[in-house]
């Protein structure tokens, strides 16, 4: 099924002020406009912060089908989806498109990357009446939606009622040290500490602070916050478990309830006040999980549902 036929397709969509090529939003509308109680989906792709190949549009196109092919009783609920682009960190050594240093599309370090997610956010509140919302984020795209909530790198805070990350990176000092020699070939060893330097910088004092295993997570600072599923693949040959493992136990700390299947306990996500952070095991590579975008499908589906 092709992308156009939700049914209202409008790509590329400039939330900047001038308008820029990377800054951006794919946006798929309903064909009537919904109750205010509907959710938008908000999609943020991965790519090391780097990716040329990785955007809006390529990113979400497998989840978008399989939602829109498997789960047609749920676009009742849906208010809108949209799939965000962001200004990129240097990629000099990309085999088929190279980024160089006078294109300031691709020059951005952090917090560059946020602002432009909480800037597009902003655009589909005040242009489409965004106002409830769920983020989906793949790998560093998880890593911008936590960042968001808990205002690493913002003024303030962004508000979904909840987040989907998969595969994501949630403390860079952890990556380069698991991506390390002897542990870890040179050559991959330069690639995590390339793109890592690229997007933060080499200061480890910056790039720490901006981990979101750095952030807080409490009604305090993400008032709107109800619900939280994280995943991993044990197939991810890119990101270690480890990082999923270590941002539960920030979210455990901060009180958010780990529950690690999906029961009768997912009702009490309705509770006033009730924070429930769910654990999932997903299958595929890295990269497979949106490639394919069954699972990622199936996920969204799930929360929807939870919500409302």
């Amino acid at each position: 099924m092709s992308s156009t036929t939700y049914p209202r397709y409008i790509p590329s969509v400039p939330y900047s002020d001038p308008p820029s090529r990377l800054q951006t939003l794919d946006i798929w509308l309903p064909r009537s406009t919904n109750s205010s109680d509907s959710v938008w989906i908000v999609y943020v792709h991965g790519g090391a912060w780097r990716d040329p190949t990785q955007d809006a549009t390529r990113c979400i196109e497998p989840t978008l089908n399989h939602v829109l092919n498997s789960y047609t009783a749920l676009l009742d609920n849906i208010g809108g989806i949209a799939s965000l682009n962001y200004r990129l960190s240097p990629h000099t050594s990309h085999a088929t498109d190279p980024s160089t240093p006078h294109d300031s599309e691709r020059t951005a370090q952090h917090p560059q990357h946020i602002r432009d997610v909480a800037r597009g956010l902003q655009y589909l509140q005040r242009e489409y009446g965004m106002r409830r919302w769920i983020g989906v984020g793949h790998s560093c795209g998880a890593t911008l939606l936590l960042q968001l909530v808990a205002g690493i790198g913002l003024d303030s805070s962004g508000g979904p009622e909840a987040l989907i990350l998969l595969e994501g990176i949630y403390s860079f000092p952890l990556l380069l040290r698991n991506h390390a020699p002897p542990a870890c070939p040179e050559h991959i060893s330069k690639i995590y500490n390339d793109f890592i330097a690229g997007a933060f910088g080499t200061d480890g004092s910056v790039y720490t602070a901006a981990s979101p295993v750095a952030g807080k997570y409490d009604a305090e600072q993400w008032p709107e916050g109800r619900l939280m599923v994280i995943c991993h693949s044990y197939e991810d040959e890119l990101v270690e478990r480890a990082q999923r493992d270590f941002m539960c136990v920030v979210l455990d700390r901060q009180g958010w309830s780990i529950v690690m299947e999906v029961g009768d306990e997912e009702d009490e996500v309705r509770a006033e006040g009730r924070r429930v952070l769910n654990v999932r095991d997903l299958k595929g590579g890295h990269d497979w999980i949106w490639e394919d975008g069954q699972q990622i499908a199936k996920l969204v589906a799930e929360v929807v549902e939870r919500l409302m």
